[in-house]
């Protein structure tokens, strides 16, 4: 077991001594397994109609299991974020093709991987084709005959040498189109964007532009694409936002605006780290969950996603202000924390209570025993049950977000879903108090009969007016959308919801975050959305993410 250090870091979570992830000996009493449970995915298939928790096992660890990635080491970070050097981003790796062009101007390959023989990638792209020796278009002479000698300019037949003239001005004239074409194009789509209101008018007054839609047939994002956001604000009082999703090679890739530029920038984490001993290996359809630090000085954006042993991963940036393109994995000090399949992520930046410290990560996730968990940057490897297993559904959807405790933002609330007694889904809320002890009876019910969890279901929630008023959303089956408005001093339920001035939607996986910004996969297409905070049944179209 190593040791900890002399002084460790502060957090408001509580360090369970009897967590099964623990490097220590445990002795557990089993409990009930007739308390019927959703039924996992795999196993509805099968007919099955109920799932039942096999017991967790008293067992003693005596080392932890291998960190399948190994221990990353960064040369250039010492000391923490505050010592963390100038050095340059990792470069981009070599030998992939060009890929997808953005708006502003930016170029990422397609994909850290070779393509298949089902890629939609051109199965050309990486050099064309051999021409068939046999097949070169010319006439040979006769045999023991000799060619005479035919009339040249410049080395070349006359007839070539006319055909190569009239094929270089047509692509002269091609050309000098294209790039007038292209100029205005880069213009257009490279032009700052202005934040729209409900009034139909950008926020200087002028007339918005009918909302953009995407006419490409080229499939840009990966069909069961999650998506995660998180927002932080520089000392300067400018706005910085992360969206991330899966591109259609299974990439992981990241989106980012600021308030001064107003225009969205592309890394593409996988292809960052495909030249490095530490190569990610995302789940196709992995979920996602990510969030920001802004503790002047210190601005860091993390996101976790999940491997295809089911096991946490993390990428971090951990200089966002001034090297934002500089991403590096963030080793979670070697823990391994396991989900359960298919299982959401949820995370936020919790900060330290009363203090001035740089407050801890957060993620909660579902063990494969079925209980829901949070980790904490303070000791990764040493989790906490914040929902027992008997109170909640398998593949729970999963949302977090801070709460005040008084004047200060130190305590969360956790959204998941349960199994009622009519086999119906419950979409519920449990508060975190300074431990998760006690934590049933901190539990406010949102969404009643709503369908057990699913691939395409998701959670997702924000607040605003000082962290006084909440709104907690649920995409369903179908692309439906309801949930609940917290106003300060009662919960409302909101049946159905309004997207105004945008393109026709359909949406597959949403994210919001903490500053009330809607964020959606459709017809492939990231859109975005404020929230009317004035009527939270209201979001208003404000733009396109992606592509």
């Amino acid at each position: 077991m190593s040791r900890s250090p002399e002084h460790p870091p502060y957090s408001t979570l509580e360090v369970s001594q009897r967590d099964p992830e623990a490097f220590q000996k445990e002795v557990v009493q089993y409990p009930d397994h007739s308390i019927p449970q959703a039924v996992p995915l795999e196993e509805a298939a099968a007919g099955v109609t109920h799932s039942y928790y096999s017991p967790e096992s008293a067992k003693e660890v005596v080392n932890p299991p291998p960190n399948v990635y190994g221990t990353y080491k960064d040369p250039n970070y010492a000391g923490g974020a505050a010592a963390y050097q100038s050095a340059a981003a990792y470069h981009n790796a070599a030998g992939y093709p060009n890929g997808v062009a953005y708006s502003d101007g930016s170029l990422y390959p397609n994909s850290a991987y070779p393509p298949s023989s089902t890629s939609p990638q051109d199965s050309y792209a990486y050099g064309s084709s051999p021409v068939n020796a046999t097949d070169n278009g010319s006439q040979y002479p006769h045999t023991g005959e000799k060619a005479a000698p035919a009339a040249t300019i410049c080395g070349l037949k006359r007839k070539t040498f006319f055909i190569i003239l009239a094929v270089a001005i047509v692509a002269v004239i091609a050309l000098a189109g294209g790039l007038a074409g292209g100029l205005a194009s880069k213009h257009k789509g490279g032009s700052e964007s202005a934040d729209t209101d409900s009034s139909g008018t950008t926020s200087n007054g002028d007339p918005k532009d009918p909302a953009p839609t995407n006419t490409t047939s080229e499939k840009l994002i990966l069909d069961n694409s999650k998506i995660t956001a998180s927002n932080w604000t520089d000392g300067n009082g400018v706005v910085h936002r992360t969206v991330f999703f899966q591109d259609a090679y299974n990439a992981i890739i990241a989106r980012r605006w600021d308030s001064n530029g107003k225009s969205w920038k592309t890394n593409n984490l996988t292809e960052l780290m495909a030249a490095t001993t530490t190569p990610l290996r995302p789940q196709a359809g992995t979920p996602l969950a990510s969030a920001s630090m802004d503790h002047n000085p210190t601005y860091e954006t993390h996101v976790w996603f999940t491997d295809p042993d089911n096991i946490i991963r993390s990428m971090a940036s951990f200089d966002a202000l001034n090297r934002p393109d500089s991403w590096d994995n963030d080793t979670l000090d070697g823990a391994i924390l396991e989900t359960w399949p298919g299982g959401q992520l949820a995370a936020m930046w919790q900060r330290t209570w009363g203090a001035d410290g740089n407050g801890t990560w957060v993620v909660a996730y579902q063990r494969p025993e079925g209980a829901i968990k949070t980790a904490n940057s303070s000791t990764w490897a040493t989790a906490t049950v914040a929902v027992e297993r008997a109170n909640v559904a398998a593949n729970s959807s999963l949302a977090i977000i801070p709460q005040l405790r008084g004047p200060w933002l130190d305590r969360l609330e956790l959204v998941s879903e349960r199994v009622a007694s009519d086999g119906t889904g419950v979409m519920s809320t449990t508060s975190y108090n300074d431990t998760w002890n006690g934590a049933n009876d901190r539990v406010t019910e949102l969404q009643n009969d709503i369908p057990l969890p699913a691939a395409t279901q998701q959670f997702a929630a924000t607040k605003w007016d000082s962290w006084n008023q909440a709104l907690y959303i649920a995409l369903l089956q179908g692309g439906r959308i309801q949930g609940n408005h917290w106003d300060g001093k009662q919960m409302s339920a909101i049946s159905s919801f309004k997207f105004n001035s945008g393109p026709e939607t359909n949406f597959t996986a949403i994210a919001m975050t903490p500053d009330a910004m809607f964020y959606a996969v459709s017809n492939n297409e990231i859109l975005e959305y404020s929230l009317d905070t004035s009527d939270p049944s209201n979001f208003n179209y404000v733009g396109t993410v992606f592509p």
